[in-house]
Parts: C-alpha cells; sequence; structure tokens
C-alpha cells in the first residue's frame, strides 16, 4: 500500500458516493489506475462494502446500551454458540470478546427504557450460556466514526 492507496481511502471514508472519475480528480489520478487500485484494494480486503450510515436517533433508538456479558462457562463451544446467536438479534449492533471482568460488550439499541427492559428480559438474557449482564447507558453521544485514520 503506497500513499495513492492512502488518498483513495481517505477520499472514499469522507465522500463514498464519488463516481470513479471524481475520485480520479480528488486522489490526483487519472481514471483507470484509480479503477485498478479500487479493485485491488477490494480484493486485498482493505474495503469491505459500500453501505449508507444510518441515523439511529432520527429512527426512533432513544437510547443506546453497552452490555457486559459474563458466560457460566468458558468453553470454545458455549463461546461460539453466544456469539452465533448474537448475530440473530437486530438491536445488537456491535459485539466485541473482552478482557477483565466481562467476557463481552454489546452495544445494543433501543427505543426507550421500557423497550430496553424487553430486550434484557426477553432477548439477551435468552442467549445461550449468559450468566450476567451489566448496563451502562449513553447520556449523550460525543464521537462515533466508523473512519479508518489512514
Amino acid at each position: 500500500m503506497d500513499e495513492a492507496d492512502r488518498r483513495i481511502l481517505r477520499a472514499i471514508q469522507k465522500q463514498p458516493e464519488l463516481t470513479m472519475r471524481e475520485l480520479g480528480e480528488v486522489t490526483g489520478l487519472s481514471h483507470t489506475p484509480c479503477w485498478r487500485r479500487m479493485n485491488k484494494l477490494r480484493e486485498d480486503g482493505y474495503i469491505s462494502e459500500k453501505r449508507y450510515v444510518l441515523d439511529a436517533q432520527k429512527l426512533g433508538f432513544e437510547l443506546i446500551a453497552f452490555c457486559m456479558v459474563q458466560l457460566k462457562e468458558h468453553s470454545r463451544a458455549s463461546l461460539e454458540e453466544f456469539e452465533k446467536a448474537t448475530q440473530y438479534i437486530d438491536e445488537i449492533v456491535q459485539v466485541y470478546s473482552a478482557t477483565g471482568d466481562q467476557d463481552y460488550i454489546l452495544r445494543v439499541l433501543a427505543r426507550s427504557v421500557r423497550d430496553y427492559e424487553d430486550t434484557i428480559k426477553h432477548r439477551l438474557l435468552e442467549l445461550p450460556h449468559v450468566g450476567s449482564i451489566r448496563t451502562s447507558l449513553a447520556l449523550n453521544e460525543i464521537k462515533n466514526t466508523t473512519d479508518v485514520p489512514v
């Protein structure tokens, strides 16, 4: 990866709607080399997908909860089963395995405290091998970016 590739990555993070011609202009490359580099960056896995980021709050999700999950057991099968099950709960938008007292940290969206309570009781506590869940609620989102510093 060279500086031209980094210019492409920086540009598409800030303006994913750029056409290939516009991307070439922004990065100082002509159309064909820019197109080739984009394809290579995709093939090499530097670019995973192109998508729009929705505003969860405008869509009615007023609450962001960070759930620290501790499992009852720690076999490979129980970890894999838990991780697989989290994929089927839409309110869980991020899952991280973690160090310390918790095994996982989940970022969960909810429309209200009552909605979150329902999610805890009927979805999260039903996940396989859950021993305990501790929750911290976000008061205000200060920074939220998917940009990677390239």
